[in-house]
């Protein structure tokens, strides 16, 4: 991605957020105003609900419109020049998700899978870093965890006919994200 693509993809997560913002404020407004108006003038009390939800599934539109780019963005690691993505992507590295993924992760390691018995060392060894409270895990690792352990869009996991060399390169490119947390002295 460059540096030009980053500004508009910035730009245009700007103008998704203003949307939001804007329909679903719009939207209560106008679901108030109905509420208002079945006391003061009760014809306009249909056409303002109406209108009402109508703003309001354009700010629910805007919210997954955001979300989804967002989500796309977080795929490519110059992306992370943009804060929100940045920040997409930390709360998959933080603690309490890396925890989940390390059960997670177990989990498909103890099924009765047969194509993944070659790989439970490497499973394994993924849930004890996990695990591991010293390593600090890269965002866009800890987002690739994610996607190999619950995305069955993306993730060789869910592959009823698995590529083991697949699952193996994406096993260590996510090792390849934990380094030793900094000091916090």
């Amino acid at each position: 991605m460059h540096a030009r693509a980053i500004d508009d993809a910035q730009v245009r997560l700007l103008d998704l957020r203003q949307d939001e913002v804007q329909d679903t404020t719009l939207a209560g407004v106008a679901l108030s105003a109905s509420l208002v108006s079945t006391v003061v003038c009760p014809p306009l009390v249909v056409p303002l609900f109406v209108g009402g939800l109508a703003m309001g599934m354009l700010g629910v539109r805007a919210i997954w419109r955001r979300w989804d780019l967002v989500d796309r963005l977080a795929d490519d690691r110059d992306a992370y020049a943009i804060p929100q993505v940045r920040e997409y992507a930390a709360r998959d590295a933080c603690m309490k998700r890396r925890l989940q993924y390390a059960a997670l992760t177990r989990s498909w390691a103890d099924g009765p899978d047969a194509a993944l018995a070659g790989l439970c060392d490497q499973l394994e060894a993924l849930a004890r870093e996990l695990e591991d409270a010293t390593l600090e895990l890269d965002p866009s690792a800890a987002l690739a965890c994610r996607r190999l352990l619950t995305d069955p869009t993306v993730s060789p996991l869910f592959d009823e006919i698995r590529d083991v060399d697949e699952l193996r390169s994406s096993i260590a490119r996510i090792r390849a994200g934990f380094r030793p947390a900094a000091s916090r002295s």
